[in-house]
C-alpha cells in the first residue's frame, strides 16, 4: 500500500475520513513522522509508531501501545495540535450551512498552540471568545479525566460561549454523543466522554462562585479587565490545582489599579512591588507561572475586517484616534480610562524623579498586637509609553503594639504652671521623625483622614515659586483619631514647623474629628492650628477662583460662576498637569490612582471614589492654597469657626 498526504491545508473530516487517506495537511503530517524517527515505507507496510503520545479519547479509538493503524495514528497527530483539531472537527459559525472549518487566523495560531499561562489584550471582536471556545472544546475531547474553569464578569459573557459550544455539538454528529451531562442550574456545567469536566462561573462581586470549585486543565477568565475586586481574582486563583494552566482574555480599559492591567505587566516582564497584589497572595505554584502576552489589535485582522474604510469608521466612532475608546478597542492599548481625570498623555511630564521623597506605610494589626512599617523611595527606571517607577524599599519592619511598658502610639502629657502641655514624644512620633527629612522651602500638608477600612492619606508639598512638589507621603490603615492627630502634628514639625503655613484637610466625619482634636487639645494649643489649618466641604459650592483668586464671571449674565470645593481643586490640579507647575514622584500608588480617576456628568461633576485618597489630600492641600480664610464660613473653616 502506498502511502501519501495529498492535502497541503486542513480540512473538515469525519472519523470515517481517517481510515480513507492521510487527512493531515502534508507539511505537518512530515513533522510528525520526523518526530517520530519514522519513514512512508513504514506506514505502508503497516508499521506504526508508539502510541504513548496519543491524548485523545473517543468511543472510536481506543489508546494502546502501538496505533493499530492509519486512523489511529492520523487522530493522536491532529489531537496533539489545536491548530489541526478545531478546522478538523469543528464548523464555521459564520457559514449559513457551517460546512467550512472552524477559521483560526494566522496570530490565533502561536496563541492556540502555546501550554502556558497567557494573557490577551485584545481589541474588540478580533477573535477573543472564538478562541476561548475552541481551545475548551479540544481540550474537552483530547484531555482524559481533566477539569476547567471559565470565569466571566457576568452570566450572559458565559453563556455565550456554552451556546457557541452546544453548535458545535449540533453541526458535527461524531462529537454530538460526546456531551454526557450538561447541568443549566445554578451554574452551567458540562461533562465529557473523556470524563472532562467544565464549570462555568460568574465572578459576582466577590468571586464566591468561584468557590469549591478545583479544577486541574486549565482555568480561564473572559473579560478579565472588568473584574476590578482582587478577591474575585484571588478565588480565581484559589481554585487552580498546581499544574492548571491560567488563561486570561478581555479588552484593555485603561484602568492601572486592576489586576488584568497588573497581570499585564508582570507578562511584559516587569519585577515591580505591586506588579500583582493577588498573585502576590496566591499559591506558590500561582506566584511561580510565567505568561506570555498576545496583544491583538484589529490592525492584524485581515480584510475586510481591516481595511482602510474601516479605520476612518472607527475613528469616526470613537473620536479619533487618540481617544480611550479607539486605543482601548482598536489597538488594544491600555491607553487611558474613559473620561480620565488626568491623562497619561498629560501626567507622564510631571512625573520625575524627587530625591528628597519619601512615603511611608503604616497598618495596624490589633489581632497580632503589630504595627506594620514599610517605607520606600522610587526612581524612574526607564520609559516604555512614559516613565516606569521603580521602587527601592527603605524599611520593612513590625513594632509591638502594646508592649510590657508604653504602647507604640502612647505618650505622656507634663504640665508646666504658665498653663501651657507639653507632649513626650510618643515611639511612634519618634520613629517619623527619623524617618523624614525636612526640606528647605515654604511646605504644606494636604490630608485625607479615614477610619477604619478607609485608609488616612498625609502628603506633603514643597513649593518653589509656582511650582509645586510633592516630597512625603504617609499612609496609615486601621488607626484611630489620636494616631492621626500625632502623624499631622509630626510631619508638621518635620517639615512646616509652627511659623509657616501648615495645610487643610477634607472635613469628613473623620477630618472634623481630627481638626477638633488639632485645634483644641491643650497638647497641641501651642502650634496656632486655628489659624494654620483649614478645613473643606469638598461638597460644597463656592465660586470659581482663578489662579490668581480672582472670581471666573459667567459671560451670559456676568455673575460668579458656582462650583463644588472639589471641582474648584481638580481644575486647578488638572491646569498645574497642564502647565507643568506640579511634580509627582515616581510613586506607583500615584500613577495608578491618578491614571484612574474619571468623572461622569452630573448637575456637578462626580469624581470616581473609588483609590482617591491621596488625590483627596491632593485637593485639600490645593483648596488651602487657594482659598486661605478667606472663604464662606458655611463649607471651609479654620479652627477658630466653631
Amino acid at each position: 500500500m502506498t502511502v501519501r498526504p495529498t492535502l497541503d491545508a486542513v480540512e473538515p473530516i469525519t472519523f470515517d475520513d481517517l481510515k480513507k487517506d492521510i487527512v493531515v495537511p502534508r507539511a505537518d503530517f512530515e513533522i510528525w513522522l520526523e518526530r517520530h524517527d519514522w519513514t512512508y515505507h513504514k506506514l505502508s507496510r503497516n508499521e506504526f509508531p508508539s502510541s504513548t503520545f496519543a491524548n485523545y479519547f473517543t468511543d472510536h479509538f481506543k489508546r494502546q501501545a502501538r496505533f493499530k493503524d492509519l486512523a489511529e495514528f492520523q487522530l493522536a497527530c491532529i489531537c496533539n495540535d489545536p491548530a489541526l483539531w478545531v478546522p478538523s472537527f469543528l464548523r464555521e459559525p459564520e457559514d449559513p450551512d457551517h460546512i467550512d472549518p472552524y477559521a483560526l487566523w494566522t496570530y490565533q495560531i502561536e496563541s492556540i498552540r502555546h501550554i502556558g499561562p497567557t494573557l490577551h489584550k485584545c481589541g474588540a471582536e478580533v477573535g477573543k471568545t472564538r478562541e476561548l471556545i475552541a481551545y475548551g472544546l479540544w481540550k474537552a475531547f483530547t484531555v482524559p479525566g481533566g477539569s476547567a474553569l471559565i470565569g466571566a464578569p457576568q452570566l450572559t459573557h458565559l453563556e455565550e460561549i456554552v451556546d457557541a459550544k452546544l453548535d458545535q455539538l449540533e453541526w458535527n454528529e461524531d462529537l454530538k454523543p460526546s456531551l454526557i451531562k450538561h447541568k443549566k442550574v445554578p451554574h452551567h456545567s458540562m461533562r465529557w466522554a473523556s470524563g472532562f469536566k467544565e464549570d462555568y462561573r460568574p465572578a459576582g462581586h466577590d468571586g464566591e462562585a468561584f468557590r469549591g470549585v478545583h479544577v486541574r486543565t486549565y482555568g480561564a477568565l473572559d473579560e478579565a479587565a472588568k473584574l476590578d475586586n482582587r478577591k474575585q481574582w484571588s478565588e480565581f486563583f484559589r481554585a487552580l490545582k498546581p499544574g492548571c494552566i491560567p488563561k486570561f482574555y478581555s479588552v484593555p480599559d485603561g484602568r492601572r489599579d486592576t489586576e488584568f492591567y497588573r497581570l499585564g505587566k508582570l507578562a511584559e516582564g516587569s519585577d515591580k512591588a505591586e506588579a500583582s497584589v493577588a498573585i502576590k497572595a496566591a499559591s506558590k505554584y500561582i506566584q511561580s507561572l510565567k505568561y506570555k502576552i498576545f496583544v491583538w489589535p484589529k490592525t492584524i485582522m485581515p480584510p475586510p475586517y481591516w481595511t482602510p474604510e474601516r479605520k476612518t469608521k472607527y475613528i469616526d466612532e470613537y473620536g479619533g484616534e487618540d481617544s480611550p475608546g479607539y486605543q482601548h478597542n482598536v489597538m488594544a492599548q491600555d491607553g487611558d480610562p474613559e473620561n480620565p481625570v488626568f491623562p497619561w498623555t498629560q501626567l507622564q511630564y510631571v512625573i520625575k524623579e524627587v530625591p528628597e521623597y519619601r512615603c511611608l506605610k503604616i497598618l495596624v494589626d490589633d489581632k497580632n498586637n503589630e504595627v506594620i512599617v514599610r517605607g520606600y523611595k522610587f526612581s524612574i527606571s526607564g520609559y516604555n509609553g512614559g516613565p516606569v517607577p521603580e521602587p527601592a524599599t527603605l524599611i520593612d519592619t513590625t513594632f509591638p503594639l502594646k508592649g510590657q511598658g508604653k504602647g507604640f502610639f502612647e505618650y505622656d502629657l507634663v504640665s508646666h504652671p504658665d498653663g501651657t502641655v507639653k507632649m513626650i514624644e510618643s515611639e511612634f512620633r519618634l520613629f517619623l521623625k527619623s524617618f523624614f527629612t525636612k526640606v528647605p522651602g515654604l511646605n504644606r500638608i494636604g490630608g485625607d483622614f479615614g477610619y477604619s477600612q478607609d485608609p488616612t492619606e498625609l502628603v506633603v508639598k514643597n513649593i518653589v515659586g509656582k511650582t509645586k512638589t510633592i516630597v512625603a507621603r504617609l499612609q496609615m490603615k486601621h488607626v484611630t483619631y489620636d494616631i492621626q492627630d500625632q502623624a499631622f502634628d509630626a510631619l508638621d514639625d518635620i517639615y512646616c514647623m509652627r511659623d509657616t503655613i501648615s495645610g487643610g484637610t477634607d472635613l469628613g466625619n473623620a477630618g472634623s474629628a481630627v481638626m477638633h482634636d488639632l485645634c483644641g487639645l491643650p497638647q497641641y494649643r501651642h502650634k496656632d492650628y486655628e489659624n494654620r489649618l483649614k478645613g473643606f466641604q469638598f461638597e460644597g459650592t463656592t465660586e470659581n477662583l482663578d489662579e490668581e483668586g480672582e472670581k471666573i464671571l459667567d459671560a451670559k449674565n456676568n455673575e460668579p460662576v458656582k462650583i463644588t470645593l472639589k471641582e474648584l481643586a481638580t481644575d486647578h490640579m488638572s491646569r498645574r498637569v497642564q502647565r507643568l507647575t506640579v511634580v509627582y514622584p515616581p510613586d506607583t500608588d500615584i500613577v495608578t490612582y491618578y491614571t484612574g480617576h474619571t468623572v461622569r456628568a452630573g448637575k456637578h461633576r462626580i469624581y470616581d471614589k473609588k483609590n482617591d485618597h491621596i488625590i483627596d489630600a491632593d485637593r485639600a492641600e490645593e483648596l488651602a492654597d487657594l482659598l486661605g480664610i478667606e472663604v464662606e464660613d458655611d463649607f471651609s473653616v479654620g479652627g477658630n469657626v466653631r
